[in-house]
C-alpha cells in the first residue's frame, strides 16, 4: 500500500507539472483579448452614438429615409462628392474592393455613399454609380440630402469638410461608419490598409466574437496562430515546445514508479 501510495503521489506531481507548463499557454490565450484592432480616439468617440433618421434622394430618383436603407441589416455610411479630384474615388474603390474581399454585402450590410456637396444632383449620382459599375447593384445606394439633413448627419458622425474658395474643391476626411438600429456600431477612418478592420467589423455584424488580434511585434514562438482572412485558429510550434517536456516528465514518472518496479525492488531487499 505504501508503494502504491507513493506511486500515486508521484503521478499527481507529474500531472501538476504538466498543468503548470500548460498554464502559460492558457494565460496567453486570455491575454490576446480585447477582441479587435484598436480604434482611434475620434472613431471611438462616436461609437454607440444615435444617428439622425434623415430623408434621402437616391440615384434612381426614389426618396427614402435613412432607416429604410438599413432595415434588417447594418448600413455602412460613407461621404463623397462628385467633382472630387482627391480621395473620394480611391476611397469608394477601396470600399468596393474591400467588401468584395470580405464578403457579406447584401447579407450582413448594405453601403450608402452620401454626397455632401449640395451642387450634386440625382443625375450626378447616376454618373458616379455607373462609373464604379454599381448602378444596378441593389446593395449600394448613392444619395443626396437637403442642407439641414446633411448638417444633422455630418454633425452626428463628426465628418468634417471645408470648401476651398480658390479651387472650389473640398478639404475633407475619409470615413466609413457602420450603423444598425439607428446607432453607430463602429467607425473606420483612413481607407486602404484598413481592410482587416473592415473584416473584423463584418465578423462583428455576424455576431462573431473576435478573441484574437495581431500585434506589431511578431513573437519568435507562439502557442496559437490566427489567420485574419478566414478567422481560423490552429496550433503553432510554441504549444508543442510547452507540451513535450511535460509529457516526457509524466512518462518518466510512470516508468520510474510503475508497480512492477516496486515489486522487483522489494524482492531484491535482504
Amino acid at each position: 500500500m505504501v508503494a502504491g501510495g507513493h506511486q500515486l503521489s508521484m503521478v499527481r506531481v507529474a500531472t501538476a507539472l504538466l498543468l503548470g507548463l500548460l498554464a502559460p499557454a492558457a494565460t496567453g490565450v486570455v491575454a490576446a483579448q480585447p477582441a479587435r484592432l484598436p480604434a482611434t480616439r475620434a472613431e471611438a468617440r462616436i461609437e454607440g452614438r444615435s444617428v439622425p433618421d434623415i430623408p434621402l434622394q437616391l440615384a434612381n430618383g426614389d426618396e427614402r429615409m435613412l432607416s429604410e436603407l438599413g432595415q434588417g441589416q447594418a448600413l455602412l455610411v460613407t461621404f463623397f462628392y462628385g467633382r472630387c479630384a482627391g480621395v473620394c474615388q480611391p476611397f469608394l474603390e477601396w470600399i468596393d474592393d474591400a467588401t468584395t474581399q470580405v464578403g457579406g454585402l447584401g447579407k450582413d450590410y448594405r453601403v450608402l455613399a452620401l454626397s455632401f456637396d449640395e451642387a450634386d444632383t440625382v443625375a450626378d449620382l447616376r454618373t458616379q454609380a455607373r462609373a464604379f459599375g454599381l448602378l444596378d447593384n441593389p446593395h449600394w445606394y448613392f444619395a443626396v440630402a437637403e442642407h439641414a439633413a446633411l448638417a444633422q448627419i455630418t454633425g452626428a458622425l463628426e465628418f468634417w469638410y471645408r470648401r476651398q474658395s480658390a479651387s472650389k474643391q473640398y478639404d475633407h476626411g475619409s470615413l466609413l461608419v457602420a450603423v444598425r438600429d439607428g446607432r453607430v456600431i463602429r467607425a473606420l477612418s483612413g481607407g486602404p490598409g484598413q481592410t482587416q478592420r473592415l473584416r473584423e467589423l463584418v465578423w462583428e455584424l455576424r455576431g462573431r466574437v473576435m478573441p484574437y488580434y495581431p500585434v506589431k511585434v511578431e513573437p519568435a514562438l507562439r502557442c496559437l496562430a490566427f489567420d485574419p482572412r478566414t478567422g481560423a485558429l490552429h496550433l503553432d510550434w510554441g504549444m508543442l515546445l510547452l507540451v513535450v517536456p511535460a509529457l516526457a516528465a509524466l512518462a518518466a514518472a510512470l516508468v520510474l514508479f510503475r508497480p512492477g518496479r516496486h515489486r522487483l525492488g522489494a524482492t531484491l531487499q535482504p
